[in-house]
């Protein structure tokens, strides 16, 4: 005798013959999709959890005007207080102020701050602290 297969509980493979048993099938087809959506979900969110900081800088053709700027974003579930943004080492602290969950800013540099080698973001007290390099 052939053994009955039953897949958590939702539907058995002896006979899938009947409406019922289409349901089951069809509710058991979307609980594994749902399934499927939260494994790529979570591996999208995941990696990016954290404060990224993104270094834009672009140049005109002509050369007559130069755009840097900065985009940090909050990508967590809490409010950030209290963030700073510096350029470089010995650069001013420019205060941000308090950042959302799941926002992000655009801080463009002082003039002389331009030639900057590190982008310090600090949050919450100094206890989220986030260092790119150019």
């Amino acid at each position: 005798m052939v053994e009955d297969k039953d897949f958590f509980g939702i539907f058995k493979l002896r006979n899938l013959r009947g409406k019922q048993n289409r349901f089951r099938l069809a509710k058991f087809i979307i609980m594994i999709g749902f399934i499927i959506v939260g494994i790529v979900v979570l591996s999208v969110f995941i990696p990016r959890a954290g404060i990224s900081v993104e270094i834009i800088q672009r140049a005109e053709v002509i050369g007559t005007m130069e755009l840097l700027s900065v985009r940090v974003s909050n990508n967590n579930f809490e409010t950030l207080q209290n963030v700073t943004v510096q350029f470089g080492e010995n650069g001013n602290i420019q205060p941000v102020g308090n950042m959302g969950p799941f926002s992000s800013i655009m801080i463009t540099p002082d003039r002389e701050d331009w030639n900057f080698d590190k982008v310090i973001v600090e949050g919450n007290n100094g206890a989220a602290r986030h260092v790119q390099t150019r």
